[in-house]
């Protein structure tokens, strides 16, 4: 645990050194930040309550697939990776750190654009912070782990570009985070149950809509900590430190493992009454706030 602290704090010290990382990392999104609760939600405090879950969703799928994934192949692609090699590393802690060190450079970010929110657009402050913390961290981890899955099977920072943005568009479009989930089809609010922006929406904004804490949100904290822990091992087994060293049918074949918790929790959420309740809600109340709004 020890080196994977100190592997991301070197990490995290590097990325403050170079300057376009600065850019994509804060100045980027706060530019996305002005445009949502300006053009969008106009300033009304409620709209932009709805919005937040959705803008950090979408810097959350931006820094995980590209920021992480894309990078990681970079290394690997430049020999990069091994320099670490050579060093008694073990693979778990190589990815944990790079994990890591980008949790800790996106997470000032989403507390500086809450409470901007709440100073700039005087958006309502209910539920537990706590809780909203917790959701947004594994939401964000969720998402690196699986971009730690891409960048394990693929070869290339080509091959990566174009799976990440196979991804990106596909949950851009169908989590709810650039179309409502109220303005989508019944089957694709369900579909969405299956990818972990919708949980991460759909918790914070019973967090910061309903006022609800951690125990409310449990079953999008559970789903979301299942992806999460599945996909990082998974991420781990795949990695490889050299370029030379090709990925394998049978290690696409088990990348396709990631798959399975993904399709666990989905089921399970549109299986669970409880859950579907507290789904309609969010949609309600979504509602509700675009309606004040115009």
């Amino acid at each position: 645990m020890k080196k994977v602290l100190q592997m991301a704090w070197m990490n995290v010290l590097l990325s403050y050194r170079v300057k376009i990382a600065f850019f994509f990392t804060f100045v980027f999104p706060m530019m996305f930040f002005f445009i949502y609760f300006s053009l969008f939600a106009k300033g009304n405090p409620a709209t932009v309550a709805d919005l937040m879950g959705p803008l950090i969703s979408f810097s959350v799928i931006s820094n995980a697939l590209f920021g992480l994934s894309v990078q990681l192949v970079t290394m690997r692609e430049r020999d990069m990776l091994r320099r670490y090699h050579l060093a008694p590393i073990h693979p778990a802690e190589m990815v944990g750190s790079r994990l890591l060190s980008n949790y800790l450079l996106f997470m000032p970010l989403v507390v500086l654009q809450y409470a901007l929110a709440v100073w700039w657009y005087k958006m309502p402050v209910h539920g537990s912070l706590w809780a909203l913390w917790l959701v947004f961290s594994l939401g964000y981890l969720s998402l690196g782990a699986i971009g730690l899955v891409v960048a394990g099977i693929v070869d290339t920072v080509q091959e990566a570009t174009v799976w990440n943005q196979i991804l990106f568009f596909g949950l851009l479009f169908l989590t709810g985070t650039t179309l409502p989930l109220m303005s989508l089809p019944h089957f694709i609010q369900r579909l969405s149950l299956f990818m972990p922006p919708t949980l991460m929406i759909l918790g914070s904004a019973g967090i910061m809509l309903g006022g609800q804490g951690v125990a409310q949100n449990w079953q999008v904290i559970i789903g979301l900590l299942l992806i999460t822990c599945s996909s990082l091992g998974l991420g781990t087994a795949l990695f490889r430190w050299e370029k030379e060293e090709k990925t394998t049918r049978r290690q696409r074949l088990q990348a396709a493992l990631a798959l399975i918790p993904v399709l666990i929790v989905g089921i399970w959420l549109n299986t669970s009454a409880s859950f579907q309740k507290s789904d309609q809600a969010y949609i309600q109340a979504s509602s509700a706030a675009f309606n004040n709004m115009k």
